[in-house]
């Protein structure tokens, strides 16, 4: 059994899946990293708008959440341009183009090359075209793969449940199966999420640090989606 877990950019998987993948880590679970639009200069707090200095700055960041679960994460940077570097727009009001096209492609042959095991995707929730070429990707795949979605914060968080809800059944149509969630709860967790948030430093102001936590706290965990039998296959590993 392995894990691949595709993040749009570098931080998503942390905000989204700390408490899972350092379960997975401890089950002694071989983890993939996959950080797809890695070349930004998109900074929560301002650092500076050079492209180098915040690329390389992000990466550290992401080698000190690595070292914080063990440096046990395998992680691949595709070095792809962000939205902001791409183009004027960051969230999705139109059909795919011709550049977007051409980067779910890319996305699907790196996918069918690399991943391995049971791939973690972002719901997209939020509609940011990052996370949406991302899942764009697995639901042209799919079911070449096995997957398990989980949900992008802190975008999660401004939205209700049944927004959720509503987001899972539309993607379930899509993949013609249905969708069942499961929360990776705080049981059996030895990590400190809000640690791992804050070492995105420049990223996440407290304000962003406490929504994800919010989200945290409001489920005692952090909730998946999938087909039952890919669930049933998670939890198998993680209890």
């Amino acid at each position: 059994m392995k894990a691949t877990i595709l993040s749009p950019h570098i931080d998503d998987a942390a905000f989204g899946l700390t408490l899972t993948i350092s379960k997975l880590i401890e089950n002694n679970i071989p983890v993939q990293l996959i950080n797809c639009f890695t070349k930004t200069k998109w900074t929560g707090v301002f650092v500076s708008k050079d492209i180098e200095v915040v690329s390389a700055l992000r990466k550290q960041e992401d080698v000190a959440f690595n070292q914080y679960l063990g440096s046990a994460i395998q992680v691949t940077n595709l070095e792809l341009l962000d939205a902001p570097l791409r183009n004027n727009y960051i969230h999705q009001f139109h059909p795919f183009n011709e550049t977007e096209l051409e980067l779910i492609e890319q996305l699907k042959n790196h996918l069918l090359q690399q991943a391995d095991g049971l791939l973690f995707c972002p719901l997209a929730l939020g509609n940011h075209i990052d996370h949406v070429l991302c899942l764009e990707a697995i639901i042209q795949l799919y079911p070449k793969i096995k997957v398990v979605f989980f949900e992008d914060l802190p975008y999660a968080n401004r939205i209700t449940l049944d927004e959720i809800n509503s987001h899972v059944n539309n993607l379930a149509k899509r993949l013609d199966v249905k969708l069942d969630s499961f929360i990776s709860g705080l049981d059996k967790c030895t990590v400190d999420k809000n640690h791992a948030v804050h070492l995105y430093k420049s990223q996440v102001d407290e304000a962003i640090c406490a929504e994800i936590m919010a989200h945290q706290n409001t489920l005692n965990g952090e909730r998946l989606w999938g087909k039952t039998d890919h669930l049933d296959l998670l939890k198998t590993i993680l209890n």
